[in-house]
């Protein structure tokens, strides 16, 4: 009786020691999983679905498959403990600050329906002790940016260049890009400011209020002094053995090979890529034209029912965003892209991405990039690289007080960007009207 007692004690003894030795491998793989790098995890790598699942894919504004943010935000702003601070034009700052917010958007993003507000209704809100602000370049669906967030708050008619968020009132206000206000009411966390502001990398800052003809949550930073390098084009060569990453890698972006065939024209200075699915039209000076050639392409998003609704998109903007990074390692700019702009159909969707030098945008004359999609499938690309340098020579902005001060009826929100002026990339100010430069 005694032996049958002491080997049910040892067999149990035994289950214990195997699921305690099964767990301390789960807690090894999990620490190990969190110390790891996502981009250093393909997208198709069956480890990083594993740490998507535990540690929640994206953080929340960054692309899934890099690390690297989908749209970078033009300004932000945190008031707490009677300060009000701000940051734009910076990647770094713009970067780490937006982490240190995060957790106050996303219960921002998470409360009630959108509803039609006014002017009056906001500026009442703009001195409020403890708030925040994200502006964005461009219009970017307001469910996209929420779940960039960690929000849930999802409307897939509105598209967002300006949040700011009251926490004495719990309320939200979206700004549309024609201008139309819009407000939820959300509670967050009045604790959560004074942890931000910790770790937000900004500089006294305040609003434009109702005194001039700009928008009034316009951020006005105290003693701004945007002094800018001016640009120039530096000559590119994609075909170069020793450029970027190289040929192959750039070719591998699109879903071609080292091996597919190719014709050249114009003396050997676009190359011409082709396959049974698709088309990729290559200038070594950077300009890509991508095409498919039939119902097949060499780039997917997604597979056919894999994913729905804004999941669907996230992809879409994941593909596009997975490519460009390849583009400007092989181009070794030293710029980056951001989204600017989401235009869906029925069946189609079209992103448009800018290039950011410094944080600043460079605008010319077409897009820098845009991708249009069907479903999961690339349908068409094109993406203008170029690679810009220094001339050396310096310019001031226009501060934005100045600008906000001689700004006309109309103009109504503000940018400081690159444009080409006599040869050479200026920074200077300008206004939008209607989403349009002037």
């Amino acid at each position: 009786m005694r032996g049958a007692e002491r080997s049910a004690g040892n067999t149990a003894k035994n289950i214990a020691l195997i699921v305690l030795a099964v767990l301390m491998a789960v807690l090894c793989a999990a620490n190990w999983l969190a110390g790891v790098s996502a981009a250093s995890l393909g997208s198709d790598n069956p480890l990083r679905r594993v740490y998507d699942r535990l540690f929640g894919g994206a953080a929340g504004y960054e692309i899934r498959s890099s690390g690297v943010s989908a749209a970078s935000p033009a300004q932000l702003a945190l008031g707490a403990s009677g300060e009000l601070v701000g940051v734009q034009y910076s990647t770094t700052d713009v970067d780490a600050s937006l982490g240190a917010v995060r957790s106050i958007w996303t219960q921002a993003l998470s409360g009630d329906a959108l509803m039609e507000t006014d002017e009056q209704t906001l500026a009442g809100e703009l001195g409020a002790e403890r708030k925040v602000l994200l502006r964005y370049h461009g219009a970017l669906p307001l469910s996209v940016v929420s779940g960039w967030m960690g929000g849930t708050l999802a409307d897939d008619r509105i598209k967002v260049e300006t949040l700011f968020y009251s926490a004495d009132s719990g309320t939200l206000f979206v700004r549309t890009p024609d201008g139309a206000l819009y407000l939820s009411h959300a509670e967050a966390d009045r604790g959560a400011f004074d942890r931000a502001l910790e770790d937000f990398h900004g500089t006294d800052c305040a609003f434009a209020g109702a005194d001039t003809n700009v928008y009034p949550e316009t951020l006005l930073f105290e003693g701004e002094n945007l002094t800018l390098p001016v640009l120039k084009n530096e000559a590119l060569d994609l075909f170069a053995a020793q450029s970027g990453t190289g040929l192959a890698n750039l070719l591998g972006a699109f879903g071609f090979s080292a091996y597919t065939d190719f014709y050249s024209e114009q003396n050997d200075t676009v190359r011409v890529f082709v396959d049974d699915a698709s088309t990729l039209r290559l200038a070594k000076t950077g300009l890509m034209q991508y095409a498919t050639a039939g119902d097949q392409s060499t780039v997917t998003a997604f597979e056919s029912g894999e994913v729905t609704g804004s999941a669907a998109l996230d992809a879409q903007i994941d593909c596009a965003r997975v490519i460009l990074d390849t583009v400007l390692r092989a181009g070794e700019t030293d710029t980056h892209a951001s989204l600017y702009a989401v235009n869906e159909t029925e069946h189609r969707t079209t992103l448009v991405f800018l290039q950011l030098y410094s944080g600043v945008p460079v605008l010319g004359s077409t897009d820098f990039a845009a991708f249009e999609f069907e479903g999961g499938v690339l349908r068409a690309a094109t993406v203008n690289l170029q690679r810009f340098a220094a001339t050396g020579e310096n310019r001031i902005v226009l501060p934005a007080k100045q600008a906000a001060a001689s700004a006309s009826a109309g103009e109504r929100s503000m940018m400081a960007a690159y444009r080409e002026e006599n040869g050479v990339y200026a920074p200077s100010r300008f206004y939008l009207k209607d989403g349009k430069t002037d």
